[in-house]
């Protein structure tokens, strides 16, 4: 069959668009890529009140483009199996005692976002639990109302699993970092340092606000290994000596940090907000790769 000039460069034309496609694709997926955000959450009160962090916190909330849906992995839900939560419509949970009773009144009406979470359970071979109950703890909600204060974008969360190693966490992270590629923002909420402990001895002392040593040294540690791009190093934070014992005494706080790096490519740079400390043991320092 004889082809004409004109029909050959048709079909010359076509085949280098065909062939550029999964670069074009690649690029398209990558501009519209979500952010990954590890934001120190502090007290609930941070909710509510406006301080040096929660300013900070209002700064991030006019430099993020708002995201198809929201997975926040939050130092307050805690499972035996990774579980991500399935309700349409997540509950608020008032995981703290203590407090003025107007905290335990305030509402985030987001919705959920099922489908995204059953499908994420689904493609990864139903190794992920679904929970269609669990609602947003005050380590997803006391942060959201700064970030999205419209309660605007389907939220859905991701337990911490104790069967797992820390390293374990930062390996299924990889797994599910996908979703950034998809519209879905990962936000991973805890503290850098967190050790209660050492506040109430301090608040006995009246030492509350002197930055300890150890806190500032391993605050100073995490941002050089993310800066260095040595996130396995912080996967394996236990052998970073001292400073990493006393900054993660219980590793809740610490794991949400590594699902946000978990779901980093090679090219994104860290960008800090909110640095320094609420009281001398909780590092309030957020990142964010976007």
């Amino acid at each position: 069959m004889k082809i004409n000039r004109r029909k050959f460069t048709y079909l010359a034309g076509l085949a280098t668009i065909l062939t550029a496609l999964p670069s074009w694709a690649t690029n398209t997926k990558e501009k519209n890529r979500a952010p990954a955000l590890f934001i120190g959450h502090g007290t609930p009160m941070n909710a509510f009140t406006t301080n040096e962090f929660t300013k900070e916190w209002d700064i991030l909330a006019k430099n993020i483009h708002k995201p198809k849906a929201i997975l926040v992995v939050s130092a307050h839900w805690e499972t035996i199996f990774p579980t991500v939560s399935t309700s349409i419509q997540p509950p608020m949970i008032y995981d703290f005692y203590g407090f003025p009773d107007y905290m335990y009144e305030k509402k985030y009406p987001a919705p959920g976002a099922p489908i995204i979470a059953q499908n994420l359970s689904h493609n990864l071979n139903d190794k992920i639990l679904m929970d269609n109950n669990q609602g947003l703890d005050h380590g997803a909600w006391s942060v959201l109302s700064r970030l999205f204060p419209k309660a605007d974008v389907p939220v859905f969360q991701f337990s911490l699993a104790r069967s797992l190693t820390p390293m374990d966490h930062y390996l299924l992270a990889q797994e599910i970092r996908h979703l950034r590629d998809e519209g879905v923002m990962i936000i991973g909420s805890g503290n850098i340092t967190h050790n209660i402990p050492s506040a109430r001895q301090d608040s006995q002392l009246g030492t509350r606000n002197i930055v300890h040593e150890w806190a500032q040294n391993f605050d100073d540690s995490v941002v050089s290994k993310i800066n260095s791009g040595d996130f396995k190093a912080l996967a394996n934070y236990e052998k970073m000596g001292k400073d990493a014992k006393m900054s993660v005494p219980t590793p809740e706080h610490f794991l949400p940090l590594l699902y946000v790096l978990g779901s980093v490519k090679e090219e994104e740079k860290a960008n800090y907000y909110a640095q320094g400390f609420q009281s001398g043991s909780f590092s309030m320092r957020s990142v964010l790769f976007s």
